[in-house]
């Protein structure tokens, strides 16, 4: 029997309702998409490869605090051991913000965060990049998100490229694995790209309790098979883990610079954090990125579990998406910011406390 509370019923009630409304008013392409399966070849799971960046068998993430993106993500990948891990000369990069809809940090992805990717990529050999997308239902086109939200603005700065994902090729994948849904439509482009980088923002959810890396992924998916349409189902987390068994992110970049702290994921309470995270390992970052979340004591959602109790970190761990325990992964991290060494160290104590890890 699924564990609903009144007022969370009625929460998804009115979510429901007013999802039904803006899709009925929402442009025809999306109603025909939501009422007729687009043809899609199906194609073989992406195998789960090794962690590129974990070091001696255990997955890393990186903490680095400071004011610049693009220094903050050169102290990154020097703390994870050098953008060279990527392997991403000569390669066709796909980078996945989080493009929810038109509204700024933190609802989407810091657009100075993802330029600073983008540059660090190219001047590492990247053939091409491509920021790539598809948005919340309600906020379709994404295309005009991207205008909104200054990511066009970046590539066209940077020399990418950008796609709205609803309005390409969809391929069909059949996780042998999953369970609540056997069957995923999946954006073509990136299941084909050649190396994947996963840039979430961090922030707090009404109904998926948090989002970041596994949360982030769902923007891949055709409209038909995402969490949002099965909200009475109680099962969003388990959802959220299993489609991500379709793509596998070499990299995954947190965009903590301003997260929500309370409500989301449109709108809520926010706070600056002035963080970057970075790991070659979903399942480790959103462990880590819910500690940052939980440390705010803001958000009852996240307050009344362990970090992995959380049913998306703790799906994602049962099928191997990454790390399944404190055992297995570390924090690193530094601070930029001149004379802040020692509250930094204290806050790398406190997440590596809530994800039950000792000091490294």
């Amino acid at each position: 029997m699924l564990d609903i509370s009144r007022r969370h019923l009625l929460a998804r009630l009115g979510f429901g309702a007013g999802l039904g409304l803006a899709i009925a008013g929402g442009p025809r392409s999306l109603i025909r998409e939501l009422l007729f399966e687009p043809d899609a070849q199906t194609v073989e799971p992406h195998t789960i490869p090794p962690d590129r960046f974990s070091r001696q068998g255990q997955a890393v993430v990186a903490l680095v605090e400071g004011a610049d993106p693009l220094a903050m993500l050169e102290e990154g990948f020097r703390l994870l051991g050098g953008i060279g891990r990527l392997e991403c000369a000569g390669k066709h990069v796909c980078i996945k913000p989080n493009l929810l809809s038109d509204r700024p940090p933190p609802t989407t992805t810091s657009p100075a965060v993802v330029e600073a990717l983008v540059r660090l990529v190219k001047a590492a050999g990247a053939r091409a990049v491509t920021l790539a997308d598809s948005s919340g239902m309600i906020r379709f086109p994404t295309r005009d998100n991207f205008v909104a939200t200054g990511m066009k603005a970046v590539a066209d700065r940077t020399g990418a490229t950008v796609l709205a994902l609803e309005e390409e090729k969809w391929v069909a994948v059949q996780p042998p694995d999953a369970t609540v849904m056997q069957r995923y439509l999946v954006s073509k482009p990136v299941y084909d790209a050649e190396l994947v980088i996963n840039v979430p923002v961090v922030k707090t959810h009404r109904f998926a309790e948090f989002s970041c890396a596994l949360k982030n992924l769902v923007g891949i998916v055709h409209p038909r098979h995402r969490p949002s349409l099965a909200f009475l189902s109680g099962r969003w987390h388990e959802r959220i883990a299993e489609l991500n068994l379709s793509i596998h992110p070499a990299l995954h970049v947190a965009d903590a610079t301003t997260i929500m702290i309370d409500g989301g994921p449109s709108s809520g309470k926010a706070a600056k954090a002035n963080l970057i995270l970075l790991s070659g390992d979903r399942v480790a970052l959103d462990a880590v990125a819910l500690a940052l979340l939980r440390s705010y004591g803001a958000w009852a959602k996240d307050l009344k579990l362990r970090v992995w109790d959380q049913r998306q970190i703790k799906r994602a761990g049962e099928l191997r998406l990454g790390t399944r325990g404190p055992e297995h992964m570390s924090v690193v991290g530094r601070s930029l910011e001149l004379g802040q060494s020692d509250r930094f160290d204290r806050l790398l104590d406190t997440l590596r406390a809530e994800i039950g890890r000792r000091p490294d």
